[in-house]
């Protein structure tokens, strides 16, 4: 037996798009029913985003610990205890869920548990944990319902020796010799965490680069740290199988020739797709382009216009930090407030060096046949790098050569992932390089790596030798 109900606005998935947009339609006004069937937080703050950065922040300690001998300071070897350490990500997690439970609260913003799918374009079934189901209406439709892990065929997840990133952050014990498919943000992240709490890591990629789609001396330069810690890669290679017995074996090739390499345990990191199984959205009329994502015009709207979709489920980049901006832009747009164009969205990946990018780089701006200046500061020209122990890294900024405005900025350094917001700034706001250069950076601070790349573009840098 289901029992009807209509809502202003109803949100299927409480992940950051979901739950960032109900929050906001909410202060504007709008009686906001939110969908979720498992945690509210979504993918990243449970599976995600925040469990990984404390796993890699702990694996930091591991590291921290290593370098400390060439100051002077000797700890006892690390004891890991991997159970323990996985609590305390659980608990991290488990805090920050409550805070977005307490916030949608405290916003009149009702979390409704349960799989929603629709019956037509105006009605939506919700089945509860509990068995009942709930039928709801709403004048307004949100699809926010994420994405999850691409599934390599011959690689599917167990649980135990192949891993999907879910899988890697509920390990009992850690695998001796890890092998990383996908050399993507994900990937090398967990590559990271792997090495430093004692396993060996082998990362294998199909394109020629670490984090295809970045600058490629970005890359280099990650690459030779990563490499500097014992993570093996090779590059520009096919998984081509996994073998179980006698022990577990993943296969490669490169061109005609094919090699293996042992593992106690295999993560699968080759890209997400969108989320969408069970809400048949055919009888909501609502389209899917050929990769499975819902189709959107630049107001959100799917094919059927009171229904729209945000976030990861949708084309675009898949970023937490993008699906809160999607959900904020959609709620304002529908009130009738500020029409939101972003056009300035970071990347940011947490290895070490952590890298970070906005607008275009050196390789798209060719591409796109742009007339541009381009300026390389290295990490080592900057006193506070070396107080942190890192010298290798680099920041470029690409400035329009005609009107100075700054077009993008790539980073692989300590605490890129702060950095990247100064460049943002720029890149959203169209300033120029000289306008930044204008700008007193504290020394010493890593902040000035993008004083000296925007000096760096009128041969006014000081502290490096100007091109």
């Amino acid at each position: 037996m289901s029992v009807a109900r209509k809502v202003d606005v109803l949100v299927i998935g409480a992940g950051p798009a979901g739950y960032v947009g109900a929050i906001r339609r909410a202060q504007l006004g709008r009686k906001v029913v939110v969908v979720e069937r498992e945690r509210v937080g979504g993918i990243c703050l449970n599976w995600g985003c925040i469990p990984v950065k404390s796993l890699l922040h702990a694996a930091a300690t591991v590291r921290n610990a290593a370098e400390a001998r060439r100051m002077g300071i000797v700890f006892d070897r690390p004891q890991i205890d991997i159970q323990a350490l996985y609590g305390w990500k659980t608990r991290v997690v488990d805090r920050l869920v409550r805070g977005v439970e307490f916030l949608l609260r405290s916003n009149g913003v009702e979390v409704v548990k349960g799989t929603a799918r629709f019956l037509d374009a105006r009605r939506v079934m919700v089945a509860q944990p509990d068995g009942t189901e709930v039928e709801m209406s709403a004048d307004s439709i949100v699809i926010a319902t994420g994405s999850q892990p691409t599934v390599l065929p011959g690689f599917e997840p167990d649980g135990r020796h192949v891993l999907d990133s879910t899988g890697a952050l509920n390990l009992t014990r850690l695998p001796g010799r890890v092998v990383v498919i996908g050399a993507g943000a994900i990937g090398l992240e967990f590559a990271t965490v792997f090495r430093r709490l004692g396993a060996s890591v082998t990362v294998l990629e199909l394109m020629p680069q670490l984090l295809p789609g970045f600058d490629v001396e970005v890359s280099a330069a990650l690459r030779k740290a990563m490499e500097g810690e014992g993570v093996e890669f090779h590059l520009g290679v096919k998984v081509s199988g996994l073998d179980r017995e006698p022990g577990l074996q993943v296969r490669f090739a490169s061109g005609d020739t094919e090699s293996a390499v042992e593992a106690d345990g295999v993560l699968v990191a080759v890209g997400r797709k969108p989320l969408t199984a069970g809400l048949e959205l055919d009888k909501a009329g609502v389209r899917v382009d050929e990769r499975g994502f819902i189709a959107v015009d630049q107001k959100y709207r799917t094919s059927t216009s009171h229904i729209y979709a945000i976030g990861d489920v949708k084309p675009g980049l898949l970023l937490a930090h993008r699906a809160m901006a999607d959900g904020i832009a959609l709620a304002e747009s529908l009130a009738g407030a500020r029409q939101w164009r972003f056009k300035a969205v970071p990347s940011c990946v947490y290895t070490d060096p952590e890298v970070a990018s906005v607008g275009i780089n050196e390789a798209e701006a060719a591409s796109q046949g742009l007339k541009v200046k381009v300026s390389h500061v290295p990490l080592a020209a900057v006193g506070r790098a070396l107080t942190l122990g890192r010298s290798d890294g680099l920041c470029k900024m690409v400035v329009d050569a005609e009107t100075d405005k700054v077009l993008g900025v790539q980073l692989a350094a300590p605490g890129a992932d702060v950095l990247i917001a100064e460049a943002a700034v720029a890149v959203e706001l169209g300033l120029t390089a000289a306008e930044i250069g204008s700008v007193v950076h504290a020394h010493p601070t890593m902040s000035e790596l993008l004083f000296e790349a925007a000096e760096a573009i009128h041969s006014k840098a000081v502290h490096i030798v100007n091109r």
